[in-house]
C-alpha cells in the first residue's frame, strides 16, 4: 500500500521555491532577532547586579 509522489509541475514547484525562500528570510531574521534579545537580557542582568552592589 505505497502511493507514489509525484514531482510537483513546474509551476508548483516555483512556488514551492519561493515559499522556501520566504521561510528561509523569516529564519534568518528571527534567529538575529532572537541573538539580539539575548545579548540585551545579558545586559540588562549585568546592570541590574552592578546597581544591586552598590
Amino acid at each position: 500500500m505505497t502511493s507514489k509522489l509525484e514531482p510537483p509541475q513546474p509551476d508548483e514547484r516555483e512556488e514551492l521555491q519561493r515559499q522556501i525562500d520566504a521561510l528561509r528570510r523569516d529564519l534568518h531574521r528571527l534567529q538575529l532577532e532572537n541573538d539580539l534579545l539575548n545579548k540585551a537580557n545579558e545586559l540588562i542582568k549585568k546592570m541590574g547586579a552592578s546597581t544591586c552592589k552598590a
